[in-house]
C-alpha cells in the first residue's frame, strides 16, 4: 500500500515537471502592456521681430513712439478747447506774479464788482470756459490789461475776431475774442501799453448775435512762441482782487 501511493505521488510530480518543460501553445503568450507617454504641455512661441504676430504682441511690448512722431500725431490746440492739465506749469507764484501786474479790467467803464467768475462754466462738445467773459455794449474800447506786445491777430469759428498779446515778461498771453473789430493802429508785432484801446467789443465766432461780450483769458505758453494752447488761469480772482 505504502509502496502504491509513493508510485503514485512519483507519476503526479512527473506530470507537473512535464507541464512546464513543454512549449507554450501558438497565440497563448501575453503580450506586453506598452505604456503611452502622456501629451507634452502645449509651448508658446515667442513671435519674431517685425512679423505680423509681434504686432499684436501686448501694448507693454511695443517701444515707445519717438519725440517726433508724437508731434506729429498732436492736434493742433483750439483755443477754445480745454487745455490739458499739464501738474507743476501754474503755481501760486504765477498768481502773485499776475496780481503784482496790477491788471486792468480790458473793458472800459466795467469795474470789478461787476465781474462773474465763468471760467469753469460748461461749454458745447464737453469743454470749459477757462475765460472770463465781460459783458458790455457793444462797440465799448477793449483796453490792453498790461504792457505787452501784439503777437498774434487771429479770426476762427468760435473766437470770432481775436487778438493775442504777450506780457512784457514773455511768461503769460492775454487773449480777447468776440471782438467787433480791432483798433486804428493794431498789427501783429506792435508794442502797447496797459489802458491802450487795441479792439471793440463785439458778438462774433460763436458769442451769439446780440450776446456782445468780451472773452478774456490769460494763460501760460507750454513753449516758447506758441501763442494758443497754453495751461489756463482764472482772470476772475486776478481781475476781482478776490
Amino acid at each position: 500500500m505504502i509502496l502504491l501511493t509513493f508510485a503514485g505521488l512519483c507519476a503526479l510530480v512527473s506530470t507537473i515537471i512535464l507541464i512546464n518543460l513543454s512549449p507554450p501553445r501558438a497565440g497563448s503568450r501575453t503580450k506586453p502592456r506598452l505604456l503611452t507617454p502622456a501629451p507634452a504641455p502645449p509651448q508658446t512661441v515667442e513671435p519674431a521681430i517685425g512679423s505680423d504676430k509681434a504686432a499684436s504682441a501686448s501694448p507693454s511690448s511695443f517701444a515707445p513712439a519717438s519725440p517726433a512722431a508724437r508731434a506729429a500725431d498732436r492736434t493742433p490746440p483750439n483755443e477754445f478747447a480745454s487745455s490739458p492739465t499739464t501738474p507743476g506749469l501754474v503755481n501760486e507764484a504765477d498768481i502773485a506774479a499776475l496780481k503784482a501786474r496790477n491788471l486792468l479790467i480790458p473793458v472800459t467803464g466795467v469795474n470789478a464788482n461787476q465781474l462773474r467768475d465763468s471760467f469753469y462754466d460748461g461749454r458745447s462738445e464737453g469743454r470749459t470756459h477757462e475765460a472770463l467773459d465781460i459783458m458790455a455794449a457793444s462797440g465799448t474800447p477793449v483796453m490792453a490789461t498790461a504792457d505787452g506786445t501784439v503777437v498774434r491777430l487771429f479770426q476762427s469759428a468760435k473766437g470770432g475776431i481775436t487778438l493775442y498779446q504777450l506780457d512784457t515778461s514773455g511768461l503769460y498771453i492775454y487773449y480777447y475774442a468776440h471782438l467787433q473789430r480791432y483798433a486804428e493802429g493794431i498789427s501783429e508785432g506792435k508794442p502797447i501799453r496797459r489802458g491802450d484801446v487795441i479792439a471793440y467789443v463785439g458778438d462774433t465766432g460763436n458769442a451769439g448775435a446780440g450776446n456782445y461780450h468780451l472773452h478774456f483769458a490769460i494763460s501760460k505758453p507750454v513753449a516758447p512762441g506758441k501763442w494758443s494752447g497754453g495751461i489756463p488761469i482764472n482772470p476772475y480772482p486776478i481781475l476781482a482782487g478776490k
